[in-house]
C-alpha cells in the first residue's frame, strides 16, 4: 500500500481536505476577520478555545501585568486608557460570543457540544459585561483614593 485512497487522485484528496478545513473557493475574496468571526465561519473548537478562552486571557494578562503598571491613572491619558479597556472588553465579548453562537450551526459532531457552546456564548457575554463593570469600578476606586 502506498497510502493512496483507491480511485482518488491527489487533487481530489486535497480538495476534500481544503473543504473540511472550512475553505470554500480559493479565488473568492476573504471577508474581514471580524466579520468572519461574527458570522461563525471559524470552527466551533477554534472559536471557543482561541477566541473565547485564549485571547481574552492573554489580553487580560497583558493589560494587568504590562500596561496597567505603566500608566498613571491620575492623568487624563491614563484614565482614558483605563476606561477604554472596559469598552474594548465589551465589544470583543459581544463579537466572540456572537461568533461562538453562530458557529454552532456548522458543527457536525455531538449536538451536546453545540448546545454547551451556546450556553458558553451566553455566559461569556455575561462575563464580558461583569468584567467591564469590574474594570470601570476599579478605576473609580483607584482615582478616589
Amino acid at each position: 500500500m502506498s497510502g493512496k485512497t483507491a480511485g482518488k487522485g491527489a487533487g481530489k484528496r486535497a480538495a476534500e481536505l481544503f473543504a473540511a478545513a472550512g475553505g470554500k473557493n480559493p479565488d473568492a475574496p476573504r471577508h474581514n476577520f471580524i466579520r468572519r468571526l461574527m458570522g461563525g465561519e471559524f470552527s466551533l473548537t477554534v472559536t471557543f478555545w482561541i477566541f473565547c478562552v485564549s485571547v481574552p486571557l492573554a489580553a487580560h494578562l497583558l493589560f494587568t501585568r504590562v500596561i496597567f503598571p505603566l500608566i498613571d491613572v491620575h492623568s487624563w491619558y491614563g484614565s482614558t486608557a483605563f476606561l477604554i479597556w472596559p469598552v474594548l472588553a465589551l465589544l470583543y465579548g459581544a463579537v466572540a460570543g456572537l461568533g461562538l453562537w453562530r458557529s454552532r450551526a456548522h458543527f457536525s459532531g455531538n449536538p451536546l457540544w453545540a448546545n454547551l457552546a451556546g450556553l458558553a456564548a451566553l455566559l461569556g457575554m455575561t462575563g464580558a459585561v461583569a468584567y467591564a463593570v469590574m474594570m470601570a469600578a476599579s478605576w473609580f476606586m483607584i482615582t478616589s483614593a
